[in-house]
């Protein structure tokens, strides 16, 4: 196949594969060290903890009478362009008594490999890719999620922030997908941090300094807390193989926006509850102490997976392939294979937070992996 350049050169797909691959390479990558000090984190999700943690907070959620802020939260929803149909940068959706909205914080281009697949080759790679109609730069999106639960508007991490240059895609739209939803940044409540990365928590301050959600609490896992501002992430950072962009962006996002909500954050163990029907899913491995994030209404159970999974080809139909951005890659394997075991075997609904917009869907058990179905789009 004959594309063009931007010069209007005739080039190969080959070629312009050959060239993005070697701009990764050769600019941006470093070997990662295999063997890294971790954070050790005791929760890991089983069939059994789900269902109590979820039994438990269904009941703590239904007893608990919805409170004014709902009527707040409706005055927000009559904005102009923020009518009930979904698409334009978010969509909505029900868990239980929830009302959930996926805002989309943009999207850009990524090399399979290296980035998302760094352990297997280009053999081993290209015939999943051709069997998945994929090409080898896939777009990648960043879906963030507000969850209503008639007690708290609870924002689940902030995207990239104005912390990342335009190269690498259309970033941050965060907040004006949060309006087109009619979610205004004043309304959040509570803002709750899957893990430490730069498009997590990229976006709890504007570019001036100041706090993008005013009014709102934060919630950290203590430990991932601990890490992001001590003193070994910047080195460790550095030393991984993630694009120089992207460590310095994490660098710098861990170190002018995390003091900036030290004052108004509390601090969770790796499991704990976050709010009543919220609780914490340790998930290490991604970084030292990462957790997905478990939602109960009624009999309802939901799971915003963070980045145990990052795209439901290479992530599920191979969840020994590891993406660049693993803090311990060998952890993060036993996390992502644990997750998705008791998801699937659970049937409960989940978020992959750079899965095709708006990532939600089941993880299918394929043997011997998995399969993803994306929920039906409903308008």
């Amino acid at each position: 196949m004959v594309l063009h350049d931007g010069a209007g050169r005739a080039t190969t797909e080959g070629e312009r594969l050959k060239h993005v691959n070697e701009l990764y390479a050769s600019e941006r990558f470093a070997h990662f060290p295999l063997e890294i000090e971790m954070t050790k984190s005791p929760t890991i999700l089983t069939r059994r903890s789900i269902f109590r943690a979820g039994a438990t907070l269904a009941v703590a959620a239904t007893a608990t009478p919805l409170f004014s802020r709902a009527s707040a939260w409706a005055e927000d929803a009559r904005q102009p362009r923020a009518e009930p149909v979904n698409g334009d940068g978010f969509y909505r959706f029900k868990i239980g008594d929830f009302q959930a909205t996926v805002i989309s914080d943009g999207y850009g281009p990524v090399p399979v490999r290296p980035v998302l697949v760094m352990n297997a080759s280009e053999a081993e790679v290209a015939p999943v890719l051709k069997a998945n109609f994929m090409q080898p730069v896939i777009q990648i999106t960043t879906n963030m999620l507000v969850v209503d639960t008639g007690r708290e508007r609870i924002l689940v991490d902030n995207g990239f922030g104005e912390k990342l240059g335009p190269t690498f895609g259309s970033f941050p739209g965060l907040d004006p997908n949060l309006q087109r939803a009619g979610i205004t940044p004043e309304s959040i409540d509570l803002v709750v941090t899957s893990h430490g990365h730069l498009d997590h928590i990229g976006g709890l301050a504007t570019k001036s300094g100041a706090l993008a959600f005013p009014k709102a609490q934060f919630v950290f896992v203590d430990t991932e807390w601990n890490y992001w501002t001590g003193s070994r992430y910047e080195s460790e950072v550095n030393g991984s193989p993630m694009p120089d962009p992207f460590k310095k962006g994490t660098i710098i996002a861990a170190r002018e926006n995390l003091p900036l909500v030290a004052d108004r954050s509390r601090f969770v163990k790796q499991g704990g509850e976050i709010t009543s029907g919220v609780h914490f899913i340790g998930a290490p491995g991604h970084s030292p102490s990462h957790a997905a994030i478990l939602f109960a209404s009624g009999n309802e159970q939901f799971v915003y997976m963070g980045d145990i999974a990052h795209n439901p080809v290479t992530s599920l139909q191979h969840p020994e392939w590891t993406p660049v951005f693993d803090y311990d890659p060998a952890q993060a394997i036993k996390s992502r294979k644990a997750i998705l075991d008791r998801v699937a075997t659970d049937r409960v609904m989940v978020l992959g937070c750079h899965f095709p917009f708006p990532g939600i869907g089941h993880v299918v058990r394929h043997d011997p992996a998995y399969r993803w179905e994306a929920a039906q789009w409903a308008w």
